[in-house]
């Protein structure tokens, strides 16, 4: 089994900026910007952070807060991680 190292990723604080992130381009410095967004219900979705939180995986708080999809009763939640580029295999 391969363990993977994340460097703690930026706080968000709720917010995201996609345009801003995508101009820095996905790698820098060694170290490769992921994101990883959950859709769903708003139930759904909160189970998914919640369960990634006791796996350790993120914090529930390094999380984007809910955001409309566009589709009635669906919402999504982007968490963005920073990976050593030496980890990606």
């Amino acid at each position: 089994m391969s363990v993977k190292c994340f460097v703690e990723s930026e706080n968000m604080a709720g917010k995201i900026d996609i345009t801003a992130a995508s101009a820095q381009g996905p790698q820098e410095n060694g170290r490769d910007r992921v994101r990883i967004m959950v859709m769903g219900s708003p139930e759904g979705v909160e189970n998914i952070v919640k369960s990634l939180h006791i796996l350790r995986f993120a914090e529930m708080k390094e999380w984007s807060n809910p955001l409309p999809t566009g589709r009635a009763g669906e919402v999504m939640r982007i968490l963005t991680k920073i990976v050593l580029q030496a980890d990606i295999r």
